[in-house]
C-alpha cells in the first residue's frame, strides 16, 4: 500500500464528464464498476479500482476529500475533523471514516450519504489551505479529533501532529512543539465540550518525538498500566562514535522498548537493499550492544502486542515489566 499526495490523487480521480467525453454511457460505466474496474467515490467522481486499492487507508480518505471538494467547486466548503486530519498528512490509526467531514453554518447543517456537517463557527485564524482546499488549522484539527476518536487514535493523531511542528527527534524544536500544546491546552478549558475529559489527557500525554503510530500506542499502553512518563528517542553511544536511537526509555524498570512494525522487516521503503536476513541479524547486533553499553535491557514490541490493554498487560509482565500503580 502507498501514500498518495493531493497532486497525484487529482490526477488519478476520473470525473463522470471525462468520461462521457471518452463515450462512456451509464450502461458501460455501471458494468465498470460492477466488474470491479472502477471504483465510485462519490456521485460524479471514480478512480481505477486497482489504484485505489493499493493506496493506504488515509490516502483513500484523502481521495474522498479531494473529490468532495471538487464536487464542491464554488461553495468552498471548510474541510474538518478526520478530513482534514488526513489534509494534513496525520494518521488515522484504526479510523475508517465513512463519511467526509466539513464544517458548516448553524442554518446550513444538512448531512448526506457521503457528507457530514459539523455546526459550528470557524475564527479565521482555524481555517487554511491546502493544495487549494479549505479546511481547519492544525491546532483546530486535532482539538476536533481528539475529542471524537477512541484514545488509541487520538494519541497516535496528536504525537503526529505536534511532531509536524516539533521537527525531527534527534533536532526536536521543544518551542515550537510546546507552542502547539499551549494552544491545544487553552482551548480545552472549555468545559461541557463533547469528549473534552479525554481531550485533555491526550494532550497532556502528546509527544512529538514519536515516530510512528505503533510508539505512540505503547506509550498509551504503558500509561494505562502505571508506569511513569517514558522518555523517547534516546541515544546510547555506539562503539564507532555514533548513536543507536531507541524508541522508548522506561527509566523506572532500566528499560528499553523498541516499537517493531512487521514493514521494518519486508518491505523495500524500510530495509533498502538488504535482506530481510541481514535486517534481523543488523537488529540482533544493535541489540546486544546496547544491551551491553548501557546495562539496561531491550524489549521488542509489535502491533499485537499491544493492540488491548489485555494483551499489553500480557506481554510487558511476561517480559518482566510491572508497574506499581495501574491507572485504569
Amino acid at each position: 500500500m502507498r501514500h498518495a499526495t493531493l497532486e497525484q490523487i487529482t490526477d488519478m480521480l476520473i470525473s463522470r464528464r471525462r468520461l462521457d467525453e471518452q463515450g462512456w454511457n451509464s450502461r458501460t460505466l455501471l458494468a465498470a464498476v460492477e466488474e470491479r474496474r472502477l471504483h465510485r467515490v462519490r456521485r460524479g467522481w471514480f478512480i481505477d479500482l486497482a489504484r485505489w486499492q493499493e493506496l493506504h487507508p488515509e490516502s483513500r480518505h484523502r481521495v474522498e476529500v479531494v473529490a468532495a471538494a471538487l464536487a464542491a467547486a464554488g461553495s468552498d466548503p471548510v474541510f474538518s475533523h478526520v478530513s482534514a486530519a488526513v489534509l494534513w498528512d496525520l494518521p488515522l490509526f484504526r479510523v475508517r471514516p465513512a463519511r467526509v467531514h466539513v464544517m458548516t453554518r448553524p442554518d446550513r447543517r444538512h448531512s448526506t450519504p457521503g457528507l457530514l456537517r459539523h455546526e459550528g463557527a470557524l475564527a479565521d485564524a482555524d481555517i487554511t489551505e491546502i493544495g487549494g482546499i479549505r479546511c481547519t488549522s492544525l491546532a483546530r484539527t486535532v482539538f476536533d479529533v481528539v475529542r471524537t476518536v477512541g484514545p488509541e487514535a487520538a494519541i497516535a493523531l496528536a504525537d503526529a501532529a505536534v511532531a509536524r511542528v516539533g521537527g525531527e527527534p534527534w533536532a526536536y524544536d521543544d518551542d515550537a512543539a510546546g507552542r502547539l500544546l499551549a494552544d491545544l491546552e487553552a482551548r480545552m478549558r472549555v468545559p461541557g465540550v463533547r469528549g473534552i475529559v479525554q481531550a485533555r489527557r491526550i494532550a497532556g500525554l502528546a509527544d512529538g518525538r514519536a515516530q510512528l503510530p505503533l510508539e505512540s500506542l505503547t506509550r498509551y499502553r504503558l500509561f494505562q498500566l502505571g508506569f511513569a512518563r517514558p522518555r523517547l528517542q534516546v541515544p546510547v553511544e555506539r562503539a564507532d562514535g555514533g548513536r543507536f536511537w531507541m524508541d522508548i526509555a522506561v527509566d523506572q524498570a532500566r528499560t528499553f522498548i523498541e516499537c517493531d512494525g512487521l514493514a521494518k522487516y519486508v518491505e523495500d521503503e524500510y530495509r533498502g537493499t538488504r535482506t530481510t536476513e541481514r535486517v534481523l541479524l543488523d537488529e540482533k547486533a544493535r541489540e546486544d550492544w546496547v544491551r551491553g553499553a548501557s546495562g539496561w535491557r531491550v524489549v521488542r514490541v509489535m502491533s499485537e502486542h499491544v493492540a488491548t490493554l489485555e494483551s499489553a498487560t500480557s506481554h510487558f509482565r511476561a517480559m518482566g515489566l510491572f508497574a506499581r500503580r495501574p491507572s485504569f
